[in-house]
């Protein structure tokens, strides 16, 4: 019987990629702990932000130069990638009927905007402009984390597995979420990750996430009556 080995290089950067992750998530999840008291729900959610976008995005970038990847090795490129909005297109679709529904709901309308919001709350549109920067570049790391720097950076090693490696912390980040929001999350981490597997590249997945949270909020604050 013949035995497959392995490089000793290709071995140490699937540890170092597996030990980033743990940490990662360690400090994405932990970070809102360490964040100033006494601030606004704006400050606080802003600062949460920041340790997302610090575990998913910044220490990605870090540990790629010290095991030989590029940033176009995770999924940051554009070249050839002109070709598959149809693909991300045709999944925002199938979300808005689901979004629409959903956001007809007390649950929902609740919990979007993070940034909380009551009906008849002045002054609102400029924390909302402030926290928007933060929650778009926040998606930029998740995206860069679960289907870039785990599905891409792991691909090498374990395959088409590594969707699903990539898949079982996605979901469990969203076990906060309402329970149709967590089993979504199930169904999107197989998608996304397969996609960017096929693609090579996460900017595409980081539209889609976007516009599905933009949607999320547009509905929720037309339900409160701030846009209709």
């Amino acid at each position: 019987m013949t035995e497959t080995k392995l490089s000793d290089d290709l071995d140490r950067r699937s540890i170092a990629i597996f030990v980033a992750a743990l940490l990662s998530l360690w400090f994405a999840h932990f970070g809102i702990r360490y964040a100033p008291g006494d601030t606004s729900r704006l400050t606080e959610l802003c600062w949460w932000s920041g340790t997302q976008i610090v575990s998913y995005l910044v220490v990605p970038l870090i540990v790629i130069r010290f095991i030989g990847l590029m940033p176009s090795d995770i999924g940051w490129k554009f070249r050839g990638t002109s070709s598959h909005w149809k693909y991300y297109a045709t999944l925002f679709a199938i979300a808005v009927p689901f979004v629409a529904i959903a956001s007809t709901t007390a649950e929902f309308q609740e919990r979007y905007p993070l940034l909380e919001i009551i009906r008849g709350q002045l002054g609102v549109w400029h924390d909302l402009r402030i926290w928007w920067i933060f929650y778009v570049l926040q998606f930029v790391a998740v995206e860069t984390f679960f289907r870039g720097f785990l599905v891409l950076g792991l691909a090498k090693r374990f395959g088409h597995a590594s969707i699903f490696i990539a898949t079982v912390p996605y979901l469990m980040i969203h076990f906060t979420k309402p329970p149709a929001e967590a089993l979504a999350a199930i169904v999107g981490g197989l998608v996304m990750g397969f996609l960017a597997y096929r693609t090579k590249s996460v900017w595409w997945g980081i539209a889609l996430h976007v516009s599905v949270a933009a949607l999320m909020d547009f509905l929720s604050l037309g339900h409160k009556g701030f846009i209709w």
